[in-house]
């Protein structure tokens, strides 16, 4: 029976319902893209059949996953019979799964089988620090834009140690990552295999469950799939929000990110211009010895990706590519070998699009870490943003079988 902690919370109504944005009979649809006039199609008609794109097709022969309203379902049709793209309808009615994903009633427990909110993560922060005083060291790396807190820990067990540093739900709508690193953590502090067991007292993990903490509250209380920060860069205020993982100062807005703050890969008004980022950066640079991270994770979802570097070319890999992909094989393995879940693996750039101006690109570039990640969690596009408390567990165990995988793999070529 896995671990509970009561989080004397009570239970508690779902507060803000009536404020929140609603998407009845939204349907999600996946689309074959056979060439670059498809993709340009989709591009120029975005605005005004208000696509939302979940997935974008890496290349031809790929599907792209986009999302729209019902008043502009038949002319969005209408526009692929005639122009021969073949498509499906993944979620006909994307609002239900929304609905199952919030409990009726919240409990006063975490015991993953419901998505938590920030009171409800950083209440189970608190007991496990006191609970554990010797194992986990809190740390705070400041406060958001809106003056939340952005809290982690360390999970140390001797000193001497490697770590690995995590960072979650950059990306608000990616609940299942906040969810399943909230379970790892759980797993090494009680750690009933030999194998976690291992990777908990001999490798220390600094752990960021929530990184924009302004953004995830937004989508627990307004709009699901809210994706960006909070923080206003339009004058107009008409759009809100950075994507927090272009916004590192590596090749800022060079490629893979966009100057417009209404689009979701916005970039931010200049490089570091979210506190989530410049006091994530702070904090690594003048409260971590230099050195002690080996690993570097950004923790996403969907599609069952791990990313390295390079993002934004694919015409060169970094030095340390083979290294990279080494550990890369150790995690996917590790998952594999749980119940056949398959992930691949590759730089950004060559393995799914371009991308520039994110965590890992930082972390290899800036910080010398060698084995820097953007891990992409399940599913790869059935339900995407929308997995059900119900598979929260399972792809927790996956990822923690990952983890292990990549610790031992690390450990061949001397990375840890």
């Amino acid at each position: 029976m896995h671990l509970k902690f009561v989080l004397l919370l009570g239970c508690l109504s779902l507060a803000k319902t009536s404020e929140q944005v609603r998407y009845d009979n939204y349907k999600l649809y996946t689309v074959q893209i056979n060439d670059v006039k498809d993709q340009q199609l989709l591009s120029d008609n975005e605005k005004v059949l208000q696509l939302d794109t979940w997935h974008d097709a890496r290349q031809p022969g790929e599907f792209s996953d986009i999302m729209l309203p019902p008043q502009y379902q038949e002319a969005f049709e209408a526009l692929l019979n005639s122009h021969n793209l073949n498509y499906s309808i993944k979620i006909d009615n994307v609002q239900r799964l929304f609905d199952e994903q919030r409990p009726r009633q919240r409990l006063s427990s975490m015991e993953w089988t419901q998505y938590h909110t920030l009171d409800e993560i950083y209440a189970w922060l608190d007991l496990i620090e006191a609970r554990y005083p010797h194992v986990v060291t809190p740390f705070n790396i400041g406060d958001s834009y809106e003056g939340r807190p952005i809290r982690g820990i360390k999970i140390s067990y001797k000193p001497g140690n490697s770590a690995v540093f995590i960072e979650s739900n950059i990306h608000a709508r990616e609940w299942i990552t906040s969810a399943t690193i909230t379970y790892f953590i759980d797993e090494l502090l009680v750690p009933r295999n030999p194998a976690v067991r291992d990777i908990a007292q001999n490798v220390d993990w600094y752990i960021i469950p929530v990184l924009n903490v302004d953004g995830f509250v937004y989508s627990h209380d307004v709009e699901r799939l809210w994706r960006k920060s909070r923080l206003p860069s339009d004058p107009t205020n008409k759009c809100i929000g950075t994507d927090l993982n272009r916004n590192f100062d590596y090749r800022w807005m060079q490629i893979g990110a966009s100057a417009d703050p209404c689009e979701q890969t916005y970039a931010g008004p200049y490089a570091e211009s979210d506190p989530e980022i410049s006091q994530l950066t702070s904090y690594i640079n003048n409260s971590i010895p230099a050195g002690i991270i080996k690993i570097y994770i950004s923790l996403h979802s969907y599609g069952q990706y791990v990313l390295s570097p390079w993002g934004h070319t694919a015409e060169e890999f970094p030095e340390h590519y083979p290294q990279m992909m080494a550990v890369a094989k150790g995690f996917a393995d590790g998952i594999i070998r749980r119940n056949g879940t398959v992930f691949t693996y590759g730089s950004s750039a060559t393995t799914l699009y371009e991308v520039s101006g994110s965590g890992k690109e930082w972390a290899y570039a800036v910080k010398n870490i060698i084995i820097p990640y953007t891990i992409e969690m399940p599913d790869k596009g059935k339900l995407g943003f929308v997995l059900p408390p119900e598979d929260i567990i399972p792809v927790a165990r996956e990822l923690t079988e990952g983890f292990v995988g990549m610790i031992q793999a690390a450990r061949q070529i001397d990375i840890l």
